[in-house]
């Protein structure tokens, strides 16, 4: 049962992450200022995201159902 909170939960902060400004001051110094590859990352993290509390949402009703 701890599985869906722990992939729910792994999918909020992966989502999350791309907006702090630490993320993106650090990735923008990381790719040398090029904001389409951090908007490109922080898609990527979106959709990571997504798809872990997806995940997360399967399993809790699987064990709920």
């Amino acid at each position: 049962m701890i599985l869906p909170i722990f992939l729910i939960a792994a999918g909020i902060l992966l989502m999350l992450q791309p907006r702090t400004k630490r993320w993106r001051d650090r990735l923008l110094a990381h790719f040398g200022g090029d904001e389409q590859k951090v908007k490109q990352r922080a898609n990527t993290f979106m959709l990571l995201g997504f798809a872990f509390l997806l995940a997360g949402l399967a399993y809790l009703y699987k064990f709920t159902g």
